[in-house]
């Protein structure tokens, strides 16, 4: 989920393979906290904003923000094809990518589930080993499950299945030419459209079919995965802000105007967008790529992962009542947001990006001790 940075690796492709020189991304790092903060509002001021008779158009977008984690999806497959193409069938390949994953989402998904356990329904322990291994968003049955303990940290649960068939998946893409990465990237997208795979008419569709709902969000990364390898492979395109633009106003369109299954409408501008910021030359990807944006980019993990503990434990400070069913719109709830902005920041700084640097440096030590065989 995070934009890596500069690698030397090699490119595949028509002209024999080359070492290319990948720049940072840094547009992609600020378009996360846009979409960490469309979550926020969503779980934040949908319900307020119907309570209070709101403008149905700024309620209606309010109640969409749940969208924002086909961005996350999507996104995530481009940055990994970007960043790994070409070194997951090196010796130990598969096993130096997950461990790179594990260390990056972990910390702050343990340190989410701890902050939130006194506020938790305390699930039995079957379903507590399913969280803490993240693996709670597979039972199709109990598509509830998935928001145990902490409700966002389902998609974490999602995106450890994307992780899982990643070094499997790629390869298969980069033997690709890029004709065919460009038909699979729009037949995945309509895929996402017309069968409606990101909106909630998925839930009943998992208890007909017996398959969890990683399943079905898997398109979405699979997109992100052949647009990032289009566009490692593709000339950088000329400045194109229209298209930026349009991408943009389509997702407000959808997202003031569509309910229900139709927002997968919302797919192709996301993938559009992505791809244009990907490029680096508008206006808003050297906003979004600016220090500020990228900093509060690299802090949107944490942004949203912790709403909740963030929100229940500043309704504690405020009311000094445990019983978050009380927070109905007081002030507490208001400064939430920014607590959380803040909050976030730290915890980016001081805990998740230092544990991950320890997190590596122990499989480096481990690996160096224990020599990983080929994959």
């Amino acid at each position: 989920m995070t934009t890596q940075s500069i690698v030397n690796v090699p490119q595949h492709g028509t002209g024999g393979s080359l070492t290319f020189h990948r720049t940072p991304l840094p547009a992609l790092t600020g378009i996360r906290f846009v979409a960490a903060i469309q979550v926020v509002l969503f779980h934040f001021g949908a319900g307020f904003a119907g309570r209070h008779n709101a403008p149905v158009l700024l309620t209606n977008a309010l109640a969409n923000g749940w969208t924002a984690v086909t961005l996350f999806f999507i996104l995530s497959g481009f940055i990994l094809s970007y960043t790994y193409c070409g070194q997951i069938e090196e010796p130990g390949g598969k096993t130096r990518f997950w461990e790179a994953r594990f260390a990056r989402i972990y910390p702050v998904y343990f340190l989410s589930l701890i902050l939130c356990w006194p506020f938790n329904s305390h699930p039995g322990p079957g379903l507590s080993i399913a969280v803490f291994t993240m693996v709670q968003n597979w039972n199709p049955f109990h598509v509830e499950y998935g928001g145990a303990w902490n409700m966002p940290a389902w998609t974490l649960s999602t995106e450890a299945f994307f992780y899982l068939l990643f070094p499997f998946v790629l390869p298969l893409l980069e033997k690709c030419s890029v004709r065919a990465l460009r038909f699979v990237a729009a037949a995945t997208l309509l895929l996402i459209v017309f069968g409606h795979t990101m909106t909630h008419a998925i839930d009943p569709l998992t208890r007909v079919t017996g398959l969890p709902l990683p399943v079905f969000r898997f398109p979405e990364f699979l997109a992100g995965m052949t647009l990032g390898l289009i566009f490692l492979r593709s000339p950088r395109p000329s400045p194109r802000p229209w298209l930026s633009l349009a991408a943009i106003l389509s997702l407000l369109v959808i997202l003031c105007f569509v309910k229900g299954s139709w927002l997968s409408l919302m797919a192709i501008p996301l993938a559009v967008l992505i791809y244009e910021l990907a490029a680096g030359n508008s206006l808003l990807a050297r906003f979004l790529g600016s220090r500020p944006l990228t900093l509060l980019g690299g802090a949107s993990y944490a942004i949203y992962l912790l709403q909740e503990p963030v929100r229940s434990w500043l309704h504690v400070a405020v009311t000094g009542s445990y019983d978050l069913r009380t927070a109905k719109g007081g002030i507490d709830v208001l400064l939430s947001p920014v607590v959380l902005v803040i909050f976030s920041i730290g915890v980016f700084l001081l805990w998740e990006e230092p544990m991950r640097k320890q997190i590596r440096l122990w499989f480096k030590r481990h690996n160096r001790a224990s020599p990983v065989k080929a994959a």
